[in-house]
């Protein structure tokens, strides 16, 4: 990890080269989020000056911000176009809030939201469109600006009311004139982070075109029009399928696609709830998971490469987890060499069970069948009456499998032509 060959940028142009294989010329749903890594805990072993602090200004960590990109057909992980580690310096001033405002989005940190998006649409120039998925803290004027065209789409949550271009109205206040355009149910994930509860939510929709004025601290020189022209779609949860003392849904995504039915609404608040694909890649990373917080490297330098290694796995778990269950399959050499699917063969016949409910439902080679065998090997009883997989279950796996990997190929090594 400390050899001065091998760079962060090495790293990230081999996942980034991956990616640009698997995409081709797909419609590309691209997912971009931050996160951070703290290790407070480890100061005292930590090389001064190595690496800077994280969100509180205090503590010695790296922020990441990463995007995620998937088939908008099989909504399977396709790989990582984008990605960026950084830390704050543990002396900078805090600068001046009116006068942040003002600088050009380049110079700041929420630059990474379209960075983001200009890389990964410069690295898949073939493909045949974009739709990206981010959360209220991209919810940046110049951003919606400058990011759309004819193959690009955002759908990404409101940070707050906007004022409107055309009359003198906020989102808000124009939405609530409107009526009701139906109603629908979503499977909601339960956070204790947050206090939400897994359920079933009754969502109200509502959606109409909107003007957003251009925001009141950008001045001339910030290079973007007076106004921008969306679309608001509105999901707001009925008070009936909360549980009491918890918040209920309230959803204001802003969109550049077309929505003009209600079906449509449905699907860009749908694909909004896909976003929690990045929640879980950056969860796979954390304790529960791969621990990278838990190293004991020394140099930030080290830390932040091995975070890019974690990123690899953590992304094949995040594969092997949403096709567990076969509904989208894709072919396993997108993800697998030849030399690891020929392992997966062997393993597959080995960890037959003697019964029907014991055999691989999955067609041979794909990337279903390939997560069936990494499971069992993880600790998966193969039987529909367990619970299915879940990511540490194909992390324990994934342990397992990469170790019978290396044993075959030593295996098959002629020690004495070597």
């Amino acid at each position: 990890m400390n050899n001065i060959k091998i760079e962060e940028e090495h790293l990230i142009k081999a996942l980034n080269i991956q990616c640009q294989l698997n995409c081709g010329k797909k419609h590309i749903i691209g997912i971009q989020d931050t996160s951070e890594y703290n290790y407070a805990h480890h100061r005292k072993r930590i090389k001064d000056g190595s690496l800077g602090v994280v969100g509180n200004n205090r503590d010695l960590g790296y922020f990441a911000h990463v995007m995620v990109l998937f088939d908008a057909e099989t909504h399977l992980p396709q790989g990582i176009s984008y990605c960026k580690l950084w830390s704050r310096e543990p002396e900078r001033k805090t600068r001046d809030h009116e006068a942040s405002k003002k600088l050009p989005i380049e110079e700041k940190e929420s630059y990474r939201w379209l960075e983001a998006i200009d890389k990964t649409r410069s690295l898949l120039n073939q493909s045949s469109h974009f739709t990206f998925i981010s959360d209220r803290e991209s919810d940046i004027y110049q951003l919606w600006s400058k990011i759309p065209d004819e193959k690009t789409d955002l759908i990404i949550r409101a940070r707050g009311d906007r004022l409107l271009f055309d009359q003198p109205l906020t989102m808000i206040e124009s939405l609530d004139k409107d009526d009701i355009a139906g109603s629908f149910r979503i499977e909601l994930k339960g956070d204790t982070r947050v206090n939400k509860s897994k359920r079933t939510a009754l969502l109200h929709v509502k959606f109409k075109e909107v003007l957003i004025k251009k925001a009141k601290g950008l001045s001339l020189n910030h290079d973007v029009s007076e106004n921008v022209s969306l679309m608001l779609v509105e999901a707001k949860e009925d008070p009936s399928t909360c549980k009491e003392g918890q918040t209920p849904v309230h959803w204001l995504l802003l969109t550049t696609h077309d929505v003009r039915t209600f079906e449509q609404a449905c699907n860009i608040i749908i694909w909004y709830c896909f976003r929690w694909q990045i929640e879980q890649f950056f969860r796979i990373t954390k304790l529960q998971g791969i621990n990278l917080e838990a190293s004991q490297l020394e140099t930030g330098v080290a830390l932040k490469k091995l975070g890019l290694i974690g990123f690899a796995a953590a992304l094949k778990i995040l594969q092997l987890s949403l096709a567990r269950d076969g509904t989208h399959n894709d072919h396993a050499n997108k993800y697998f060499s030849t030399q690891e699917i020929q392992v997966l063969g062997l393993l597959d016949k080995k960890l037959r069970g003697t019964t029907i409910k014991q055999q691989n439902p999955h067609s041979k080679c794909t990337l279903a069948w390939a997560a069936w065998v990494i499971a069992r090997l993880g600790g998966y009883s193969g039987y529909a009456s367990q619970s299915p997989p879940g990511p540490m279950t194909f992390k324990w796996g994934l342990d397992k499998f990469n170790q019978i990997v290396e044993a075959y190929y030593l295996f098959g090594i002629d020690v004495y032509k070597e």
